[in-house]
């Protein structure tokens, strides 16, 4: 027995040790996971301050420097191939913030380009880099004063980015309207509950002046001034959302639906063309892609009705799927001959999405693939993307990558050719070999830019 009692002693001692040093392990590891908890939390809390101070920050300056290299082949011959850069430098702050009121400001100026007959181009802000001792074109491209009202009405005076929701087949994101612009948020009125699915109901109404380069309206002798109405309804509907309750009795803030569907219709309405395409550049091409009467103007009015769907797939995730179709129909539009014939009326834009809807931290992507199809009146090209204007159908693929905390990378790949290849428009037929490669064009973008 003394023996046996011996021999058991040492095992004892052993298991005895490896439970201390199991349980010291265990504390070391809880004291590592409760120090990356407070770390979390102190982080969560400076960044809520930040935002907090930035919010009553009367000046804060942003802005962001883009780098790429910019390709265009038309008909497989090189029409240019060069590296562009862009620069966007802006100060905004909040002037008044109290009985939920707020009263906020915004100015940026940004660089300017100039089409190949020298006029400005309102939607183009990447320049081809200048010679030693040329100078680059420099505009104001923003100037606002911004009123909120309890986050439901909102008014916007000056100069002001697009508030439209959809792609750049009708606006380019670069473009600004000059005017006013009002948004309600009819979600705010229904009962929480309720705004978990229906979380965005809104209208938005802008009335501007497009011809923005001159000083005061336009010569008197053209016949109508450049004026444009336009509308949006909006409302966004995640049907499985199912709000639960704490055991307080409020409803918690977890969202819980995968899937949200959004629906926007639209009408705009635009006058005054032939004021707009005396002074304003359509980019990158020579002339108009409108279709043109016998006196040199475009011959289409345009009144624009606006289609936008949107379905949302793995909402709660950071890398959302997304699915889109925005369609356009000019209901002004007049038949290319005369006495009938096409009219050149519809334009559409259909895509799909994988990624991160906005770039918050390292390594955050997007990729994105979407056809569009333009025809040459459906809306006015000097408003619409870089790479579409009218007159044009093809694909497009987009990759962008954030590589440090406020670095991104990006790539875009394009394949287009002329709708109507007797019209003007991208992609040039290649010499002695019209049948070939007859307004085909391949367009490569790849950059970085540095947010600020």
């Amino acid at each position: 027995m003394i023996l046996a009692l011996l021999c058991c002693a040492p095992l004892a001692a052993q298991d005895a040790a490896e439970t201390d040093d199991d349980l010291k392990q265990r504390i070391q590891r809880l004291e590592t996971e409760l120090a990356n908890l407070r770390d979390r939390v102190e982080e969560r809390e400076r960044a809520s301050l930040d935002e907090e101070l930035r919010s009553r920050t009367l000046a804060q300056v942003y802005g962001d420097i883009g780098l790429r290299y910019h390709m265009l082949f038309e008909g497989q011959t090189e029409t240019f191939n060069r590296p562009e850069f862009r620069l966007h430098v802006g100060v905004f702050g909040t002037a008044f913030n109290q009985d939920q009121q707020r009263l906020r400001y915004d100015v940026r100026f940004t660089t300017s380009v100039l089409d190949p007959a020298g006029k400005p181009a309102p939607t183009l802000h990447w320049l081809p880099f200048p010679g030693y001792g040329v100078s680059t074109g420099v505009s104001f491209d923003r100037f606002l004063i911004d009123y909120s009202l309890d986050r439901t009405l909102e008014l916007t005076m000056g100069r002001f980015p697009s508030p439209w929701t959809g792609t750049e087949l009708l606006f380019d994101r670069d473009y600004h309207f000059q005017g006013l612009a009002e948004s309600v948020r009819f979600d705010r009125f229904l009962p929480e509950a309720v705004s978990r699915i229906l979380p965005r109901i809104q209208a938005v109404a802008v009335q501007g002046y497009l011809a923005q380069n001159n000083i005061g309206l336009p010569a008197p002798t053209a016949e109508s001034q450049p004026i444009y109405l336009g509308a949006q309804f909006r409302m966004d509907v995640a049907p499985f959302e199912r709000p639960a309750l704490t055991p307080e009795g409020q409803i918690a803030p977890e969202i819980n639906s995968e899937f949200e569907l959004r629906v926007v219709l639209g009408i705009h309405w635009f006058d005054g063309e032939e004021g707009i395409s005396s002074n304003l550049g359509v980019g990158y091409l020579d002339s108009t892609t409108n279709v043109l009467g016998d006196d040199g103007l475009v011959q289409s009015e345009f009144l624009i009705g606006e289609v936008y769907t949107e379905l949302i797939l793995l909402r709660t995730r950071r890398a959302r799927v997304t699915a889109w179709f925005h369609g356009l129909f000019n209901f002004h539009a007049e038949p290319q001959h005369e006495g009938g014939g096409e009219k050149n009326e519809q334009a559409f834009d259909a895509g799909i999405s994988w990624g991160m809807e906005r770039f918050e931290q390292r390594w955050d992507f997007n990729f994105s693939f979407r056809y569009f199809y333009v025809e040459a009146d459906a809306v006015i090209p000097e408003f619409n993307s870089e790479v579409l204007n009218t007159n044009i159908k093809g694909y497009e693929f987009a990759l962008a990558v954030r590589l440090l905390p406020t670095l991104t990378a990006f790539g875009e790949f394009t394949i287009s050719e002329r709708e109507n290849h007797n019209l003007n428009g991208f992609g040039k037929p290649k010499f002695n070999d019209p049948l070939t490669a007859k307004g085909q064009s391949l367009r490569m973008r790849l950059g970085i830019y540095l947010d600020f």
